[in-house]
Formats: C-alpha cells, structure tokens, sequence
C-alpha cells in the first residue's frame, strides 16, 4: 500500500501541474497557411467564426522568412541554419531532436497529411500544389517516413479510429493561401476543420497557424487554438512564436520538448479547466521523470 500510494502521489501532482497549464491531450492537430499576416486573415467570413469560438494568440511571430525555415522551427525548435527554400535543404537530412522522433521516442502515435502528395513517404520537391518546402519532416533521417501521407487519407484514419496523437494537416499552395486569394484559403478552412475538430474528440487541440507573413507586418500571423480544451473567445497577448506554439504541442502530448522549444513558454491561461488524471500518457510521464 505504501508503494501504491507513493506513486499515485506523483502521479496526482503532475496531473495538478499539467491542468495550471497545458491540459493532456488525446489529439493535437495542426493545420499550416501560408503568407499573410494576422489582420489580412482574422476577419476573413469562416476565419473569424473559428476565432469567436476558440482561443487566439494575438502576438503571435514567425522566425524568420522564407517558408521552409518557419516549418522547421515549428517541427524542431531550430531552423538548423536553413535560410532558404532550396529543396533539399542544405545539410539535410538532419539529426537533430524533432517532433517526430520525439513521439517516437515516447510511444507516441503521429503521423503527417499534405495534399497533393503522391504517396506515403514520397520524397521528391513537387507534385501538383504539393511542395516539399512546407512538409519538413522530409528533411529529418532519424523518423520514420512511413507516417507522411497524402491529405485524402487523413479521412480514413479518422473513419478507422486510428487518428495519431499528432497530426500535421498541410493544404496544397493553393488551398493554404500562398497561391490563391485568401477566400479560397477561408472556403477551404470552412469545408474541413468542422470535421477535423470533431474528429479531435473531447481532449484534443486543433492548431490552425500561418507560417509567416507577407513582408509587410513584421511577421505577425494568426494563430488559432480551437477544440474543447480552450475558452471560447479567449484572447492571449503575450508575445510568442513558432517556439512556444511547439513547447505547447510537446507539453500537451507528454513529450520532451527540443532546442528553443525547451526554453520557451508554453501557452497558458488559454484552457479549460481539467479534473482527471485519466489522459496522463506514459510518454508524459517519462518525459516528466527524466
């Protein structure tokens, strides 16, 4: 009974620290845009509909410009000294801690879905409006790329219950706003994520974030936290970045948080209020005992 109770002790305790900040999370989803600043898109006809009902991080940064080194941050916590878009890139592939040998690493289930990708774990630069710039999983030779799928099979996961973890949810460049105006971008939020979030089921985060800006406001991007875990309508001023939104991922799915990551605040004073320890996944807790 004493050693039962000294580990339902800890067990209690982690579970109160989680809650003051980050809630455990079944699902974490996130969703990536390209090239427009916060005040182009947070009006936009569904866009702020999504803002009225979930959390907005309205200091939100990107790092850096152009696209590929923002998506590496946000996988890494580094840019691993990529300042370009050149495919691949210089120096790849890397070794470095990611969120996916991260999952790995903590039993994790995760798996990307881009559209216009030809085929699970394809490793070429373009297809359609797929580009190999924003996928940068690709660039990493320590996980397994067997997780990188095409968009459509994010919907059979979904309709076989084997939605990951983490999920990452690419449009192709039109889609996502880089090619095409910012209503086709808006339309294609507004045909998805209502099916996305109530896939996510009652713990889990949708992340919907724009990579970087165009240029013109100091790379200030929307970026949105929805699902049942947020207070509807919240705002967070806090000055953050594509750093704190990855602490904020690791720290929601109990794994251990990479480079910049690790120093970076997570999100708080965002989330509702949780009173079961029932979702402390055991990479959570490894993470927490290192």
């Amino acid at each position: 009974m004493r050693l039962a109770a000294a580990f339902c002790l800890p067990l209690l305790l982690l579970a109160a620290s989680t809650r003051a900040s980050v809630p455990p999370m079944d699902h974490v989803m996130v969703i990536i845009m390209e090239n427009h600043g916060y005040d182009e898109v947070r009006t936009l006809s569904y866009t702020s509909k999504l803002i009225a009902r979930s959390a907005t991080l309205t200091q939100s940064y990107a790092v850096t410009h152009p696209s590929l080194p923002n998506y590496i941050a946000l996988w890494s916590g580094s840019t691993l000294g990529v300042t370009d878009d050149n495919c691949p890139p210089g120096g790849s592939p890397f070794s470095a801690a990611n969120l996916g040998q991260a999952c790995e690493k903590a039993g994790v289930t995760w798996r990307t879905y881009c559209e216009d990708l030809p085929s699970a774990g394809w490793a070429g630069c373009s297809s359609g409006g797929y580009r190999r710039k924003h996928a940068p999983w690709t660039d990493f030779g320590n996980l397994d790329h067997g997780n990188e799928h095409p968009y459509a099979d994010l919907a059979q996961d979904i309709a076989a219950n084997r939605l990951p973890a983490l999920s990452f949810v690419v449009p192709n460049n039109c889609n996502s706003t880089h090619d095409c105006s910012l209503t086709v971008g808006d339309a294609w939020l507004a045909a998805n994520v209502p099916a996305l979030l109530s896939a996510i089921g009652p713990h889990g985060l949708l992340i919907v974030t724009w990579d970087e800006d165009d240029n013109s406001t100091g790379n200030h991007v929307l970026t949105v936290l929805a699902g049942p875990t947020v207070k509807a309508g919240a705002r967070y001023s806090t000055t953050v970045n594509h750093y704190n939104v990855l602490r904020t991922i690791c720290d929601a799915l109990g794994v251990a948080p990479m480079a910049k990551a690790a120093t970076a605040a997570p999100i708080d004073g965002v989330w509702l209020a949780t009173t079961t320890v029932a979702h402390t996944s055991w990479g959570r807790l490894k993470a927490a005992y290192r």
